[in-house]
């Protein structure tokens, strides 16, 4: 996290999958998607962007879309304030006022799961498992 905070992300089941089949090309190592030159380092968001822009969609997408997506998305289907609040939690937004930044430290991992795993099933659906 660029914020340098503990960002807790719980990940849906077809993400456990997609990590369990990298596993026999990345081992223990701590990245999936290391840097090419500097292991120890995640990819960037410039390799990213060359990825969407060589799968043809150069103009028409960029990697940061998919959190507008996310959250425009999941604020469509869920119109409360305390699943709004979630959605920007999982978003590492911090809540506007101050005060609830300062001493609310709740992390809802259970509604987040159940999110995470609705925006997977959304993201998935037909498509093979990763195990396939």
């Amino acid at each position: 996290m660029k914020m340098k905070r503990p960002h807790p992300v719980p990940l849906s089941r077809q993400a456990m999958e997609i990590i369990e089949a990298l596993r026999p090309l990345t081992g223990r190592a701590p990245l999936l998607f290391p840097n090419v030159r500097r292991a120890h380092e995640p990819i960037s968001d410039n390799t990213l962007s060359r990825y969407v822009n060589r799968s043809g969609h150069q103009g028409a997408h960029v990697p940061h879309g998919w959190r507008s997506s996310f959250s425009t998305i999941m604020n469509e289907l869920h119109h409360n304030e305390k699943d709004r609040a979630v959605i920007d939690l999982m978003l590492a937004h911090l809540p506007k006022n101050a005060i609830e930044a300062a001493y609310n430290r709740a992390a809802y991992m259970p509604r987040r799961r159940e999110i995470a795993q609705q925006w997977a099933d959304m993201l998935m659906d037909g498509m093979e498992p990763a195990s396939a």
